[in-house]
């Protein structure tokens, strides 16, 4: 009797993994498509507007390309997957071989974003920030290159059996359970939990210097000023917050494997979501949710309107006066107190004075 019910189980459960597999690539899919077109967006963006060219914005741009070659790769194992239905070794080891090089390349350059960041507020020396780019390369491209060079060259990559993978090919499951722990930290694991621990440090650390300096200067600073800095300290916390909600999930179930403990479903699509998610992530931090590029993409539409800023009822340009201020996505290594004079008038101009500011050289 019990042996019929074992027997019984099984196509359940068959059919509970096939269910949920088809669950996660159709919501990889979706998310992949955004992710595509947020990692595109970015690109185009940063060639066609040249006053965004800022070192931190290409930091970004390399970023999303390591993010496009993630959806690349996603993109491959999800068409093998829906046509197929098995795994194409060939498929199976040229994606394995795009997907560690980007996912590398992704963690490398997002700590290398915090630490260009961290430089520029912090040290406030902004000539070293942009000669250490030359050293991100090296390690943002270099490190991945040689790791995947490696791995492929010894077989350590092929079909992962969606151990710690969400439906693409990663370390190879034929391996012996220790080497595949060894190579799951050398390409990838590993390199994802030390990003975790320098991006939150990091940027704590500028968000802790802006609010200092904030607090300091707060009677020269205008309130357009002030708001603009809260503004920056706000996206500071998105920042390092969806690069670990987005990336913990594998990280989970990585955890899970080397203590032997089968990880349910629904981390698994989560996962599934949130490798995939990060271009489309940077897309509505960087882009979408940034006064200065949201304003240029949303000019493109409305040419021929003479002032962009209907809300302003003196037609002052305010996006771009109070954008030089504390700006996440490209000026944000440039004291506010640069733009103080600037600001003071636009305020002056709107009727916002603030009383603890001198506003006589002001002519409103």
């Amino acid at each position: 009797m019990l042996v019929l019910l074992r027997h019984s189980r099984r196509p359940r459960r068959d059919c509970c993994i096939s269910a949920a597999m088809e669950k996660n690539e159709i919501l990889a899919t979706i998310t992949t498509i955004l992710s595509l077109f947020g990692t595109l967006f970015i690109i185009v963006s940063f060639f066609l507007w040249k006053d965004i060219r800022t070192t931190s914005r290409r930091i970004l741009v390399y970023i999303s390309i390591a993010d496009f070659l993630t959806c690349v790769a996603t993109i491959a194992a999800i068409t093998n997957f829906w046509l197929s239905r098995t795994e194409n070794k060939e498929v199976c080891f040229v994606q394995s071989i795009i997907g560690t090089f980007s996912v590398l390349c992704s963690f490398f350059w997002t700590v290398s974003l915090a630490l260009h960041l961290y430089i520029s507020v912090c040290w406030k020396n902004s000539r070293l920030a942009e000669r250490l780019l030359y050293l991100f390369h090296v390690f943002g491209w270099g490190i991945p290159a040689i790791i995947v060079t490696v791995a492929a060259s010894t077989h350590k990559l092929g079909d992962n059996g969606n151990k710690v993978s969400a439906g693409w090919c990663w370390i190879n499951i034929k391996l012996s359970w220790y080497e595949q722990i060894e190579w799951m930290l050398l390409a990838g694991k590993l390199w994802e939990i030390m990003a975790f621990c320098a991006i939150v440090v990091l940027y704590a650390l500028v968000k802790r210097n802006m609010k200092k300096e904030l607090h300091e200067k707060n009677r020269v600073f205008t309130e357009s000023t002030v708001a603009q800095a809260q503004k920056a300290e706000r996206k500071l916390i998105c920042v390092p917050l969806l690069f670990v909600l987005l990336r913990v999930w594998g990280t989970i179930r990585f955890l899970l494997m080397i203590s032997h403990h089968e990880s349910p479903f629904w981390l698994l699509i989560l996962q599934g979501i949130g490798d995939n998610a990060p271009g489309f992530a940077n897309f509505l931090l960087f882009c979408f949710f940034t006064e200065k590029c949201f304003g240029k993409f949303r000019r493109c539409f409305q040419c021929c309107t003479p002032c962009f800023d209907s809300r302003s009822p003196t037609g002052v340009k305010r996006s771009n006066s109070l954008q030089a201020t504390y700006d996440v996505d490209g000026t944000i290594g440039q004291p506010i107190i640069h733009q103080h004079s600037i600001n003071r008038e636009t305020d002056c101009l709107n009727g916002h004075l603030n009383t603890t500011v001198d506003y006589s050289s002001v002519n409103c």
